[in-house]
């Protein structure tokens, strides 16, 4: 997400000078670094920019952002300790990763929780650490600002990237991306005790979902609004109460 310390960790674990400001979207374009692992192995990291809601349909440059993050081969999710909910923004990143393109949502993940050195983030981190662990999610607390924890973050990621496959070779981009099949794309199919949405995208997001969190299922009931999908279901003939599939998931129609 914006602001979460992106920028900052750039700089303490590369010579790479990005701007660096206490407010959201300083960063604009993606920033490069090398970073020593050790006398023998280096890694590029790219400070990617922060992605909003909407990212995968191009809110705030997201097609541009989501492009670089093709380009990597392991992420490092860095949330914000100090956000209201670091959790819901971290579900929300992902859900735009894979609506804009499923494999981007499968690539391995190291989740850090940036500025560890507050105390309410101290305080929030066992919670947080347990519910991640829970989702299979290799995480740990850093603080970018303060260096804690931090080398030993490039650490892992380094090691991930040493067991992660090279990315295949591709074409040279195109000066506007098109993926062949639309990502967000979707289809209803009438069942005999509901609807089914089917969508490669949209069922990875649901997945993403924490669904005993009520913001978290709030901003899945804007994303079906927003692709549509709620628009499709009403000329389907889904009425108040009917059950609707989305994968694994049986939701309830509501106007």
């Amino acid at each position: 997400m914006p602001n979460a310390g992106k920028s900052t960790l750039l700089s303490v674990l590369t010579n790479a000078k990005p701007k660096i400001a206490p407010y959201p979207f300083t960063t604009l374009e993606p920033n490069l670094g090398v970073a020593e692992v050790d006398a023998k192995t280096t890694v590029v990291l790219a400070d990617i920019p922060g992605l909003v809601e909407g990212a995968a349909q191009g809110v705030g440059l997201g097609h541009d952002f989501l492009r670089h993050i093709q380009r990597t081969r392991v992420l490092i999710h860095l949330l914000d300790g100090l956000a209201d909910d670091p959790l819901e923004d971290f579900a929300q990143t992902n859900a735009e990763l894979a609506l804009f393109d499923p494999h981007l949502a499968k690539k391995p993940q190291i989740v850090a929780l940036n500025k560890i050195d507050q105390p309410e983030v101290q305080e929030s981190w066992p919670k947080i650490k347990k519910e991640l662990k829970k989702r299979g999610y290799a995480c740990m607390a850093i603080s970018a600002l303060a260096r804690t924890e931090v080398r030993e973050l490039l650490l892992k990621a380094a090691a991930t990237l040493a067991e992660t496959p090279a990315l295949e070779e591709v074409e040279p981009p195109m000066p506007v991306y098109r993926p062949v099949e639309d990502p967000r794309a979707f289809t209803i199919l009438r069942e005999p005790d509901g609807y089914r949405v089917k969508s490669v995208s949209i069922e990875r997001a649901a997945e993403m979902t924490p669904w005993d969190q009520s913001g978290s299922v709030r901003r899945f009931q804007k994303l079906m609004e927003r692709l549509g999908v709620d628009k499709a279901l009403r000329e389907a003939g889904a009425q108040e109460g009917d059950t609707v599939y989305i994968g694994e998931y049986e939701l309830e129609y509501q106007e």
